[in-house]
C-alpha cells in the first residue's frame, strides 16, 4: 500500500488529501516519543505468546486482521499524506527516526494502525495475568494501559499521525471489537480476507498498468476497479454464507439445476470462486494420476451388503467416468459380467445415487449418467446437499441429514421392487417358466462427492454409515483410517457429539 501511496502522490498529488486541523499546529514534537512509538511491535509479537488458550488466540488473530484489512481499504478508498516537515533529531533519536523515515513513509494515515493495535492489544491482554492477589492484577492492568495509551500517544508526538488519523484508529478499533465477538469462525475472516487482498491487487494492478499504458489509461484502470469490486463482493457474500448459523438445504447461496450444474444466477454472483475450485479440482485430479500411478482405481467402494455399496470420491472428469463406472459395478475395467450358466446367470440391474456436497462447483453426475446409458443400462439419481469447502458438518441442521438419507433410503426400496414386478411377469407369461426361472437382482452404488474428496464426501459418508449401522462411535475412526487413510477429518469438523448423535439415530435395516 505504501508503494502505490507514494506512485499515487508523485503522479496525481492532488488525490492525496491533507487532514490536518488547527488543532494539530499546537501538537508539540517530542523526539523521546520515539521509543513508546516503538513499542507496538514488541507489543504485537508478545501479544501472541502472552495469551493463554486457543479461544484468545483465535479471537486476537481475528482482530488484527479484521483491522488491518479494513485499514487498507480505507488507505486505497481515501489516501492520505503527513502534512508537517519533520526535521530529524541530532541526539540520541537519531537513529530511530532515520530507521522510522526508511520503513514507514508519511502515508496510509487515516486511520492509524498503531492506535488500533493498541487499543486491540490492551483489550486481548485485559486478563492474560491470573493471580489472587488484587495488587498484582491491579499493578499489570496499570501498566498494560500507560504502555497502550503511550503508544497511541506517540503517533502524533512523533509526527508521524495528524489527531484525526488518531481518532479514525480509535473508532476502527471499538468497529473491530464489535464485529470480531460476532464472527463464527476463522473461514468468515479468511474469505473476508481473501476478498480485500484480490481486491487492491487487481485495483493497484490496474493503476500501474494504465500509466504503463499510453492507450486507453484510463479504461484499463476503469476496467480493473469493476473487476476488483466484483471480486470483492463475490468473496465477501461467501463470507456471509459462511457467517449463516445453521444453513437450510436449499440455500440460496450455491444454487444448481436438478442435473446438478451451477446455475447462471450462481455464476453471475461467485464466478471467481467457481473458477478457483474448478482449477482446484483439475490440479487434484492431475496431481492424483501423476503420484498415484500404482493404483489405478483407488476409490474401492465399500459394500454395507451385497446389494447396496458406498463410495467417496473427488468430483471426477469427464475423461475419467467410464473407467471409474466400469471399476465401482465391476471391480475391473471391462463392462463384461462374470460368466455362469445359462440358466442361472441373473438379471442385474444397477443405479448409481449421486450425492453432490460440493456447493462451489458442478457435478458429475450428468456426464455420468451418459456414461451409465451409453455403456451399460444404469439408472443415476442426483441429490444435492450443499456444503461449503470446510465447513464443519455440524453447521447443517440434523434433519438435513436424515432427510438426505432418508431420499437415499426411498430410492433403493422403490428401485427394489421393480425387479419383483418383472420376476412375477416372467411367471406368468413365461413360455420358458418351465424350465427356468429369470433371477433379476438390483444393485445399488451410492456416490458421495465433492471438490477434492477430502473431507465433505468421506465426513457426510461416514455419517450415512453410522446412520445405517454400519459403524459405530467405537470403529468409525479406524474405518477412516482403513479405508480413506488420505481423509482431511478434523474433530473439529467433524466432532464428536455429531457422530454420537447419528449414531443414535434410529438406523436403517435393507
Amino acid at each position: 500500500m505504501t508503494a502505490y501511496s507514494v506512485s499515487l502522490y508523485t503522479l496525481y498529488p492532488s488525490q492525496i488529501h491533507n487532514l490536518a486541523t488547527p488543532f494539530d499546529s499546537m501538537v508539540p514534537f517530542i523526539p523521546a516519543m520515539i521509543v513508546p512509538y516503538s513499542w507496538s511491535l514488541i507489543l504485537f509479537v508478545a501479544s501472541f505468546f502472552l495469551v493463554r488458550t486457543s479461544t484468545q488466540l483465535s479471537l486476537l488473530t481475528y482482530r488484527l486482521i479484521l483491522t488491518t484489512i479494513f485499514a487498507c481499504l480505507i488507505f486505497y478508498f481515501y489516501p492520505a499524506r503527513f502534512s508537517y516537515n519533520r526535521s530529524i533529531p541530532d541526539d540520541w533519536t537519531q537513529f530511530g527516526y532515520q530507521f522510522l523515515q526508511l520503513v514507514d513513509k508519511p502515508f496510509n494515515q487515516l486511520p492509524s494502525l498503531h492506535v488500533s493495535y493498541a487499543m486491540l492489544l490492551g483489550v486481548s491482554l485485559w486478563d492474560v495475568v491470573a493471580s489472587k492477589k488484587r495488587w498484582i492484577l491491579a499493578a499489570y492492568r496499570l501498566l498494560l494501559t500507560g504502555i497502550c495509551t503511550l503508544i497511541a500517544l506517540s503517533t502524533v508526538l512523533t509526527y508521524q499521525h495528524h489527531l484525526l488519523d488518531m481518532f479514525g484508529g480509535a473508532v476502527l478499533a471499538v468497529l473491530v471489537l464489535i464485529l470480531s465477538n460476532r464472527i463464527r469462525n476463522a473461514l468468515v475472516i479468511k474469505h473476508l480476507t481473501l476478498g480485500v487482498i484480490g481486491f487492491l491487487l487487481i485495483a493497484i494492478a490496474g493503476f500501474y498498468f494504465a500509466n504503463m499504458s499510453m492507450i486507453a489509461s484510463e479504461s484499463i484502470e476503469t476496467l480493473a476497479i469493476i473487476i476488483a469490486a466484483y471480486w470483492l463482493i463475490s468473496f465477501t457474500m461467501l463470507a456471509c454464507a459462511y457467517q449463516q448459523v445453521k444453513q437450510m438445504r436449499d440455500t440460496r447461496w450455491f444454487q444448481k439445476s436438478s442435473s446438478g450444474r451451477l446455475t447462471v444466477y450462481t455464476w453471475m454472483k461467485f464466478a471467481p470462486i467457481i473458477i478457483i475450485y474448478n482449477g482446484m479440482s483439475l490440479l487434484g485430479q492431475w496431481y492424483f494420476k501423476v503420484f498415484s500411478k500404482s493404483q489405478k482405481y483407488p476409490l474401492t467402494p465399500y459394500a454395507i451388503n451385497d446389494k447396496v455399496k458406498v463410495v467417496a470420491s473427488a468430483r471426477l472428469m469427464q475423461t475419467d467416468l467410464s473407467s471409474y463406472l466400469t471399476y465401482w459395478l465391476f471391480g475391473s475395467s471391462s463392462l463384461e459380467l462374470p460368466s455362469s450358466p445359462e440358466s442361472n446367470r441373473p438379471t442385474v440391474r444397477y443405479q448409481i445415487i449421486v450425492v453432490d456436497l460440493a456447493a462451489e462447483i458442478s457435478s458429475h453426475a450428468h456426464n455420468l449418467k451418459i456414461a451409465a446409458n451409453s455403456s451399460v443400462s444404469t439408472t443415476v439419481h442426483y441429490l444435492y446437499l450443499p456444503l461449503l469447502d470446510l465447513q464443519p458438518l455440524n453447521d447443517v441442521l440434523l434433519q438435513d441429514y436424515i432427510d438426505l438419507f432418508q431420499q437415499i433410503e426411498a430410492l433403493i426400496q422403490s428401485a427394489e421392487t421393480q425387479p419383483i414386478t418383472a420376476n412375477n411377469e416372467n411367471l406368468v407369461e413365461g413360455s420358458q417358466v418351465e424350465n427356468s426361472q429369470v433371477k433379476v437382482s438390483l444393485i445399488t452404488l451410492i456416490n458421495f462427492h465433492c471438490v477434492m474428496g477430502l473431507s465433505r464426501s468421506i465426513g457426510v459418508q461416514v455419517l450415512y454409515l453410522l446412520y445405517c449401522g454400519t459403524l459405530t462411535v467405537y470403529n468409525y475412526q479406524s474405518w477412516i483410517e482403513q479405508h480413506y487413510p488420505h481423509a482431511h477429518l478434523k474433530d473439529a469438523y467433524l466432532p464428536q457429539s455429531l457422530v454420537e448423535t447419528m449414531a443414535n439415530y434410529k438406523s436403517v435395516t435393507y
